[in-house]
């Protein structure tokens, strides 16, 4: 027996439905003890009431007949073996034991067309099926497999994963299924992700990662997620900053491994989370609310200070809380005393929250406004049919209590009230339902990867020709062996100029000593003589009163390809924190727009068009890296010059 696995996007997919839904198991070793792990699994299967059919045999006997799923709870010396006896036999093997490549040794292998899924793996969990095909003790107390959240976990780490399935269910929020992916020797967790989406169709789909393994694989899990319409929740672990390419590189200290992957989960509506409480907010929030049309929330409240606390909450979860117009304050103060405040916070006082009845129009009215998107209403846990806070309300709305425990909201949650035991709970879950900040559209347009044609480091000037050549217009400049060169093309390009030592681009001029700037006529004859000193030609350019400095650069990644950065520049871009890194595979339509959002926008009609030249600054660098192999090209800075981006600084290295 086969499980199916078809080719998409250059990646396996494979079809799971007989891993998640099997008519037929077997249960191979571990069975004699009580304590052992196929023990342990049976008694789940058992107490779960799995429906399909269980076969128990002997690790040295093979099966006779064909099953979807063999779970070999044998330890990892007899693991290969047994495989080597049902291969062919089982669609899947799930391999629990641990001992293969984690600890130096060998990979399993299948040669008649078995998948296997681990090793080193908890197993997996499927509660429409009532399959609980795994030995963790997690799971004993989810037998009774409640499910309909249309949440699916997949997780790189098993017990984590287990662990975020119980936490989940402390909510009240019961997720499909699990799996846990271990080794990964036939099926990493993109790809066992991709399986889900089309075997379970989930309405919310949840991931661990323990670093990014295969940056094509994950690239494809997002896209197909998009395409149908599945939102991704994802806690990565394993960000690093990303190392420098050459000495003091900005592009490489802006363009961070978390930087770069945060975008590109954006780029497909994919939302990137920090933690597992904040993964199962998120996946808690998508799978009782879905996504509103808009950030805009409004707050109700009899409390003043909470309503102040949740508004800094929301704030800081990216969500904003606008000041209601007159009409609507108008409207909401016709059902609240005269020291009530409508204005956002709506405060209706201490004397007013209790008032189920009071509290009700004031939640209708301010829901059917128009004017927000999100509704957070601190009161009791037995509000929420008064604020409308329901699964699939529109708009979505939660009710926020003060200092209660998880399970204190089980039971309300469970049956579809959206009520969370305290206000940064309940800030997070109205977060999740937020439309994605982003979206690409149109999937990775690859670069060109080049052919590798520098033998060097090129110089500061074969730097500047080689962006020129590729686009990007640079100051004026000359380069200088003596200081009457340099005082010819000072008075050729107009004082003041720039000297700068025609150094190889992986060094860096200014902390090497080796740039002057505002060198006039009259002080050009000493500092040329003092650089010139060195024996290094110098650099002569223009120096340029830009009216905004600006970065654009680009980096080889290992994983993603080229990578391109750029936003605010100068001497401090690092500390200016005002920048845009993603896979340059996204595209420069995107990247503009990303550049509009987080800087250029932010002031409306002042930077019209600098998105737009920036990123096309910053895809004429990419396109020269590309086509030259060159591992980094950065400008820095790019001046705004009479409204035309100019390099005033351009790096080259190989």
């Amino acid at each position: 027996m086969r499980a199916d696995v078809t080719e998409r996007a250059g990646v396996r997919v494979p079809d799971l439905r007989a891993l998640l839904s099997p008519a037929t198991v077997a249960v191979i070793g571990g069975t004699s003890r009580e304590t052992g792990l196929g023990a342990r699994t049976l008694r789940h299967l058992r107490e779960a009431r799995f429906g399909g059919e269980v076969l128990t045999p002997g690790p040295r006997d093979g099966l006779d007949r064909d099953v979807d799923v063999a779970l070999l709870c044998v330890p990892a010396a007899a693991a290969q073996e047994v495989l080597d006896r049902i291969d062919g036999r089982a669609a899947f093997a799930v391999v629990f034991a641990s001992g293969f490549e984690e600890t130096g040794g060998r990979p399993l292998t299948t040669t008649r067309g078995t998948v296997v899924l681990g090793p080193n793996t908890v197993g997996l969990y499927h509660a429409p099926d009532r399959a609980l095909l795994t030995f963790a003790q997690a799971f004993d107390s989810l037998v009774d497999c409640r499910h309909g959240s249309g949440a699916f976990l997949v997780s790189q780490s098993g017990a984590f994963g287990a662990r975020v399935v119980t936490a989940a269910a402390r909510y009240g929020f019961h997720l499909d299924g699990f799996i846990g992916s271990g080794n990964e020797v036939h099926l990493d967790a993109c790809t066992l992700a991709r399986g889900v989406l089309a075997a379970a169709e989930p309405r919310v789909l949840l991931l661990y990662l323990e670093g990014i393994r295969d940056a094509d694989a994950l690239q494809a899990l997002l896209a197909d997620a998009e395409r149908r319409r599945v939102p991704v929740v994802c806690l990565l672990g394993g960000l690093s900053e990303a190392g420098s390419t050459a000495a003091a590189s900005h592009t490489a200290a802006v363009s961070t491994d978390t930087a770069v992957t945060r975008e590109l989960f954006e780029a497909y509506g994919a939302t990137l989370v920090g933690s597992d409480r904040e993964l199962v907010l998120t996946g808690l929030g998508l799978s009782l609310m879905g996504r509103a049309a808009g950030r805009r929330t409004g707050i109700v409240t009899g409390s003043g200070g909470a309503g102040v606390v949740a508004a800094d909450l929301l704030s800081g979860v990216g969500l904003e809380v606008p000041a209601l117009s007159a009409g609507l304050q108008e409207r909401l103060m016709a059902h609240l005393p005269g020291i009530a405040s409508a204005r956002n916070p709506v405060d209706v006082t201490a004397q007013t929250i209790g008032d189920d009845a009071t509290l009700e129009k004031v939640c209708t009215t301010l829901r059917e406004s128009g004017e927000v998107d999100l509704v957070i209403v601190i009161g009791r846990e037995n509000q929420a049919a008064a604020a409308g806070a329901h699964a699939g309300a529109a708009p979505p709305t939660v009710v926020a209590t003060l200092d209660r425990e998880p399970a204190s909201v089980r039971p309300l949650i469970e049956a579809g009230e959206v009520v969370l035991p305290d206000l940064d709970s309940a800030c997070r879950v109205l977060a999740s339902c937020a439309p994605p900040r982003s979206a690409a559209g149109a999937g990775f347009r690859p670069v060109a990867a080049g052919s590798g044609s520098l033998d060097s480091d090129p110089t500061a000037s074969e730097s500047l020709r080689l962006v020129a050549g590729a686009g990007v217009e640079p100051a004026g400049w000359g380069t200088a062996a003596t200081v009457a060169e340099v005082l010819a093309h000072g008075a050729d390009l107009g004082w003041p100029v720039v000297l700068k030592s025609d150094v190889a681009a992986g060094v860096h001029k200014a902390r090497a000593g080796g740039v002057r700037l505002d060198v006039t006529a009259d002080t050009a004859r000493e500092v040329a003589a003092e650089l010139l000193a060195n024996g290094v030609p110098l650099i002569v350019a223009r120096q340029l009163r830009a009216s905004m400095e600006l970065f654009a650069g680009v980096r080889r990644d290992p994983q993603w390809g080229l990578v391109v950065s750029a936003g605010l520049g100068g001497a401090h871009v690092e500390l200016l924190d005002r920048t845009v890194a993603m896979p340059a595979a996204l595209g420069a339509e995107h990247f503009a727009r990303r550049l509009a959002a987080e800087l250029f926008d932010r002031v409306p009609g002042r930077y019209d068009g600098l998105a737009a030249g920036l990123a096309a600054a910053a895809f004429a660098l990419a396109g020269l890296a590309g086509r030259t192999g060159a591992a980094l090209v950065e400008c820095n800075p790019l001046g705004v010059v009479d409204g035309r981006i100019v390099a005033l600084d351009a790096r080259v290295v190989r």
